[in-house]
């Protein structure tokens, strides 16, 4: 049968009242279900007493980690301005190591609460769902008597439906948003590098500029007999230049310096914005999660009752292939038997046949004997006659 379009269809009398029939089985397992569910708030201790040691212990080395962490970082900045460079790199690469430990710590921290997760939470939100569910059915029940259709069930699978498709959308929308804050990133970094190239040439300009100025004052000096007025002259017009150079520079590093600013404020904003997602994110992750194990809970009971099924299939079938084995067992003595008479029958044709000829050959040997001997017996007979008759005549002879 087809299946009806979904919103406003209505079932034969029929196809609702075995629809009926499932629902009302369906309803009785989960109700039988919720009543052999312990209780989680008097096990909750038994529950939590899990979790415990180890996370505390992950927990506290984390703190000492991020504690360890600041202390670095300012260590750092206090050495920022030193000449001891050796004294800076060392804090550099102890930071590296630290933060390294620390990011360690919490892929470990996040690993032992995925593996540890809040069971009386997810027991009490899958008896929450499966009264839920009970109700859905009950009023498609009592929809399918009254009328023959199941909008309400319609309405449920739509609605979750469309929630599933909201928080894809999101998902995707966080994602490409992520994606656009590293590349923000990669830009500022890029214009921090920038910014100290730029400064770093200006400063060797400026350097560049003093030491010309300090050749031409040199300059002025030896010939200052002949030229003063005139190397005065020059002297103060490339002041007034360099100096001018130097204030045109001067605005420049200003500027760069309050575009600084402003990065460093929108970085500021960018990080605060992406924290209160990351925290919206992960709740949304744990309920993701405890979704994930409620469904993967029902997959696994529907595996159980396939696997016992296909257990009795294969029982089933291992029942006729042993009967099909015992029928072709017989079918083949049968055969066997009957090729054996055949062939025994065969047989005794064959000599019964082998008989006859020899009895034949038999019979015309004795024939050709009893024959001979006759001729034998009549040629002497003859014989004698012969030899009868001549002494019957010398006799009268005489």
């Amino acid at each position: 049968m087809q299946a009806p379009a979904l919103g406003g269809a209505v079932l034969s009398p029929i196809e609702a009242q075995r629809a009926v029939a499932v629902l009302e089985e369906t309803i009785e397992k989960l109700t039988f279900l919720g009543s052999i569910t312990p209780d989680v708030l008097q096990h909750r201790d038994e529950l939590s007493k899990f979790v415990g040691d180890e996370i505390s212990r992950i927990i506290h080395e984390q703190r000492q980690l991020e504690a360890r962490y600041e202390s670095l970082i300012a260590q750092r900045g206090a050495l920022k301005g030193l000449a001891n460079k050796s004294k800076y790199k060392e804090v550099q690469s102890e930071i590296q190591d630290v933060s390294r430990a620390l990011r360690d710590s919490t892929k470990n921290l996040c690993r032992n609460l995925k593996d540890n997760p809040n069971i009386s939470g997810n027991l009490l939100k899958i008896q929450r769902e499966r009264q839920e569910l009970i109700d859905i059915l009950q009023r498609t029940l009592r929809e399918l008597a009254e009328s023959g259709t199941f909008n309400t069930l319609v309405a449920k699978v739509q609605e979750d439906k469309a929630t599933q498709d909201r928080l894809h959308d999101i998902i995707q929308r966080e994602r490409s948003m992520a994606e656009a804050v590293r590349q923000l990133d990669r830009d500022l970094t890029q214009e921090k590098v920038d910014h100290q190239r730029q400064v770093a040439e200006q400063k060797t300009n400026i350097a560049t500029l003093k030491e010309q100025l300090q050749s031409i004052k040199s300059k002025t000096t030896v010939d200052a007999k002949y030229f003063r007025k005139e190397a005065h002259a020059k002297t103060c017009s490339i002041m007034r230049i360099y100096r001018q150079a130097e204030r045109a520079q001067e605005v420049r590093i200003g500027e760069l310096d309050r575009k600084l600013e402003v990065e460093q404020v929108v970085h500021r904003e960018t990080v605060e914005f992406l924290k209160h997602k990351h925290k919206a994110l992960t709740e949304d992750l744990e309920t993701w999660d405890r979704r994930y194990k409620t469904d993967f809970a029902n997959l696994e009971e529907n595996f159980t009752r396939l696997t016992q099924a296909r257990m009795d299939n294969l029982e089933r079938l291992q029942h006729l292939q042993k009967r099909q084995a015992e029928e072709i067992e017989a079918e083949r003595r049968s055969k066997e038997e009957t090729e054996r008479q055949t062939e025994l029958e065969r047989l005794r044709r064959a000599e019964e046949e082998r008989n006859n000829r020899a009895a034949g050959k038999i019979q015309r040997t004795v024939r050709a004997y009893l024959k001979r001997v006759a001729e034998d017996i009549a040629r002497r007979a003859a014989d004698k006659k012969k030899k009868g008759g001549k002494g019957k005549g010398k006799g009268k002879k005489k």
